[in-house]
Formats: C-alpha cells, structure tokens, sequence
C-alpha cells in the first residue's frame, strides 16, 4: 500500500534502466575512476563544494521540512565541472550572512532558513551512489527540485540553463510551499480538510477508495464513448444532409442556367 505514494519519477526510472540488475550495474559505474586521474584532485573538487553534502546517512535529516534544490554529480564527470560554479554561487547566495567580516558579502538576499542547496556526489560509495540509486539519477550532473517531504518523493527535475541567474531565478520561483500531505499548512482550507480526511483513513480504506475512484474513471470513459458515438453518428447525418442538398442545389442551379441559356 506504501505505493500509493510513490511519485511518477521514480516510476520512469523503472522504466528508463530497466531491470533492477540494469540499474544497479548502472549505479556501480558511478563508483569507476578512469586510470591516471589525480587522487588529490579529485578530492579537492569534492571538498571544494559549497552546498550541502548530502549522504545516505544524513538526507532525511538535513532535508526534512525543506524545499531543496540538489545537484546529482561525479568529480569524473566533465559536464559536471562545467556548471561547478554556477552551483557553487547558488549554494552561496542561499547559505546566508558568513563570518569573513565583509558586510557586502553578508548582504544575502537569497538568504532562507527553510531552503537547501546540496549536492550528491554518485562516485562515493555508498554515501553518494545510494542517493543515486534511490532517485533513479541515469545521467550526470542530474538537478533536482521541489519539497523533500516524505523522503524526496515530491522532488522534479530541473531542465533549464544551468548558470547562476538562471537557476537563482528559477529557485526564486520554484522554491516555494506547495500544498501536499506532507506540508498541510501550505493547502487552502478546504484542501487541508480533504486530505486530512484521507490521511486519517486506513491503509485498506484507501485501497477501496482508489478502486472505487478507477472504477468510477472507466465507467466515465465509457460513458463518454457511447456519447461520442452517438454524437458522431448525428455528426455524419448532419453531413449527409448538407451533402445532399448542396448536390440538389448545384442540380437546381444548373437547371435554371440550361433554362436561360435556353430563353436566350
């Protein structure tokens, strides 16, 4: 029953690797180093991240009640340098006033207690790569968004420009509360009532209710398919009288053409 919440990424993901041995043999190739990589580099651009990193062992934790905006990445992967930055300007603009004495720099405006930028790195193991392996990441770097209730179920994929102004202003935008069950205190009023209703039922309760509702979805479709075939057999009575009567018409015309040409 646990299903019932499962969020359509995770669903696509199923379907986009696979069989589950496809998409664990895909989340082992984020842990391959290429021969002659630097070790010290590597650790260096891990280490230089200014986002949160997050871990299998600290993700519910450090984003529980937060709306997140989290960067799936590998320090092998060159796209992922690319927008490094970037990231790093964003993960700036959002963590606050610092201690470095300069007030310029403390002037946050992006400032919020309530929003996270992090970063998951798909290489370390098994930290990282099982973040992976949970959100289904098949590409790298992979952004993701949204509200991290309920273990990151409601979280989305970020697909626009990957520079600082550009995901500055989508965040600004996107990080904001969103009515769900698991943050009530975002819904209208009526909207709260509904879905305290339903979170006060019972597993089985809610099974019988989602049966009753896709029953009551076929029968509408059925519904609405007698109701177009009987719409689309008037459509075509309607279009054989208008055939008809323009063939009548263009027969009287002719007619009446024949019997002038004939006075003439």
């Amino acid at each position: 029953m646990h299903s019932f919440f499962l969020h359509p990424r995770f669903l696509l993901g199923v379907v986009i690797l696979g069989t589950a041995r496809e998409r664990v043999s895909h989340a082992y190739a984020y842990t391959y180093e290429p021969p002659g990589r630097d070790p010290t580099s590597i650790d260096n651009a891990r280490s230089s991240e200014r986002s949160v990193v997050l871990t299998s062992d600290n993700f519910d934790e450090l984003t529980e009640g937060k709306l997140v905006f989290i960067k799936f990445y590998s320090p092998y992967c060159p796209h992922c340098k690319t927008i490094s930055a970037a990231w790093d300007e964003l993960a700036s603009y959002y963590r606050g006033p610092t201690d470095d004495g300069d007030d310029n720099d403390d002037m946050v405006k992006g400032n919020n207690k309530d929003i996270l930028i992090g970063s998951i790195d798909c290489s370390d193991s098994p930290g990282g790569k099982d973040l992976c392996v949970r959100f289904e990441i098949v590409g790298l770097p992979t952004l993701l968004y949204g509200d991290a209730s309920l273990g990151g179920i409601y979280l989305e994929e970020y697909g626009g420009e990957k520079t600082f102004e550009d995901m500055k202003s989508f965040a600004a935008n996107a990080l904001v509360p969103k009515c769900n069950p698991g943050r009530l205190d975002a819904c209208p009023h009526d909207t709260r009532i509904e879905m305290e209703t339903y979170m006060a039922m019972s597993y089985q309760a809610l099974d019988d209710k989602i049966k009753g509702m896709e029953k009551d979805k076929e029968e509408l479709k059925a519904s609405f398919k007698d109701m177009f075939a009987l719409l689309q057999r008037k459509y075509d009575e309607y279009v054989r009288e208008k055939e008809t009567q323009i063939l009548m018409a263009k027969v009287n015309l002719r007619l009446i053409k024949e019997i002038i040409a004939t006075k003439g």
